[in-house]
């Protein structure tokens, strides 16, 4: 990976001028929990809730029966004016890779090869300050760990966009990835959100993928908000670099 790429990609991550938005009750991608009690869930959302007011859990029950996962997010004290979290992430995605190896239809992975079990632990910092009244700057980064049971075949990969570089830990042992959100105040209810994260994979020829969304947020109240924009994504693949651009909607409920 040449260094032009990495500046390129870096400037493109980092060149976000301003940012807004006072509804730190949805934590998303922020370094703010949610406060003590409170649930939100997602159609393609995690449920989260608020254990304590430094405590935040979260999973994606649909996705539980097939790839077991569980987040963890704690608050830290507060750094001059960034408020400091980390958060810690486990999946344990064979389920899913076994109930896939097979020939015909809905199959991806061949069953000459063997799924091991396979569990990733992802430890992240989370950096977040606000800007003017109403705006929100993230910067995170983080160490994924792959661990499987016994060594997977090179040949066995699935080469699809945001698959790829989140199976990739289990292939070179360990990712880095970085990243920073700004959220802005556009109206009295709706917030723009952009973000920009890069993902390495050190001792892989297919090391580099990069990801970016922007989205547009109707924060009906602090029980519904709605999100839609897109999702573009660029990333080195077996069979090369390719770049993939993707719809994205949602709808949230908190209580």
């Amino acid at each position: 990976m040449s260094s032009s790429k990495v500046q390129m990609f870096l400037s493109l991550a980092f060149s976000v001028s301003v940012a807004s938005a006072d509804s730190a009750i949805w934590s998303a991608g922020s370094a703010y929990t949610i406060p003590k009690g409170r649930w939100e869930v997602g159609l393609f959302q995690p449920l989260r809730h608020g254990q304590t007011d430094r405590l935040e859990w979260s999973t994606h029950p649909l996705w539980n029966i097939l790839i077991p996962n569980l987040s963890i997010k704690v608050a830290w004290p507060p750094l001059d004016n960034w408020t400091f979290a980390s958060r810690h992430t486990l999946f344990y995605p064979t389920p899913l890779l076994r109930k896939i190896t097979h020939e015909g239809k809905f199959g991806i992975i061949s069953p000459e090869f063997t799924i091991p079990h396979m569990v990733s632990i992802r430890n992240e910092l989370l950096l977040t300050r606000r800007l003017g009244r109403s705006g929100l700057m993230t910067g995170r980064t983080g160490v994924a760990l792959g661990f499987a049971s016994e060594s997977l075949d090179e040949r066995n990969t699935i080469d699809l966009p945001l698959v790829f570089p989140r199976l990739a830990d289990f292939y070179s042992g360990y990712g880095v990835n970085i990243g920073l959100d700004i959220l802005r105040r556009i109206t009295g209810q709706i917030d723009y959100l952009i973000d920009a994260d890069i993902i390495l994979h050190p001792g892989i020829s297919e090391a580099f993928a990069f990801e970016h969304k922007g989205l547009f947020i109707w924060n009906r109240s602090s029980q519904f908000r709605i999100n839609f924009g897109y999702k573009l994504v660029y990333g080195e693949y077996p069979f090369g670099t390719q770049w993939h651009l993707f719809p994205l909607f949602d709808l949230q409920w908190g209580w």
